[in-house]
């Protein structure tokens, strides 16, 4: 198994990308940590992963608060004793036109998306530069690559994600620790295909493969990228996309 006696945080693990990514990982040996704000959804996916006869921890967690992320590695440490992977997952979309954001909807979407990101990395790093090694998997969005209609602030933490991926990955560069990232398309998600059916899109069909992408192939990238066939990869982002950025520049709209 790829990630045998290794131990996973993954955020927002109750559901969508999480879940999938949770459940591989366990597939692979891995004990996961499922941290999510939803503690019902969390424990929801640790059964699941019971089930399947992996060593699995729900922990509630607000991504937003500093101290929160603390006691989440805190609460792997006790449990696990280690903490080899962090997968930076937790997120949330706004929909609405630049004028109609409010500055709530601003600093809501950089916090999740973005600053969350930066408070779990710091939590964990200290342990991980204790054991000389570890992996940390920042969840980003082609919405980091391209600007994208009613969605400013998204798009904004999106492309932060990518800039906090490069630099943390130099600030940890000779220690061990890969940081990298992964850029999901549309992905057939609960809150994608909500935001979908809102927008009256078919994003599937935007794609160059034709279909939306199952959480689950997003899970097999984080499984390589937490895995030590990685071992030589830091700074780089994998796009899980079915080349809807291609497709979108063969149709002229990039």
């Amino acid at each position: 198994m790829r990630l045998a006696d290794k131990v996973a945080i993954v955020t927002g693990g109750g559901s969508g990308m999480g879940r999938a990514i949770a459940v591989e990982f366990a597939r692979q040996g891995a004990a996961v940590v499922v941290a999510d704000i939803n503690y019902d959804a969390a424990s929801d996916t640790v059964a699941q992963l019971k089930a399947m006869s992996a060593r699995a921890l729900p922990v509630k967690v607000d991504v937003t608060k500093r101290a929160e992320t603390q006691s989440l590695c805190e609460q792997t440490l006790e449990a696990f004793g280690r903490v080899d992977v962090l997968v930076n997952n937790a997120g949330a979309r706004c929909l609405k036109s630049f004028l109609d954001h409010t500055e709530e909807d601003w600093h809501r979407m950089i916090d999740i998306n973005l600053t969350g990101h930066f408070f779990c990395a710091q939590a964990v790093v200290p342990q991980m530069l204790k054991q000389g090694k570890g992996k940390i998997i920042n969840l980003a969005s082609i919405a980091g690559h391209v600007g994208r209609p009613d969605r400013v602030a998204y798009c904004a933490a999106k492309t932060g994600v990518l800039g906090l991926t490069r630099a943390l990955a130099m600030d940890l560069r000779g220690k061990g620790i890969c940081v990298t990232a992964i850029s999901p398309g549309s992905i057939e998600t609960p809150m994608n295909s909500a935001a979908a059916t809102d927008a009256n899109v078919d994003w599937g069909g935007e794609t160059v493969v034709g279909r939306w992408g199952r959480p689950e192939e997003v899970a097999y990238a984080a499984v390589f990228l937490a895995s030590d066939e990685s071992d030589y990869i830091t700074g780089s982002e994998i796009e899980v996309e079915g080349g809807w950025l291609i497709g979108r520049a063969r149709d002229g709209e990039l």
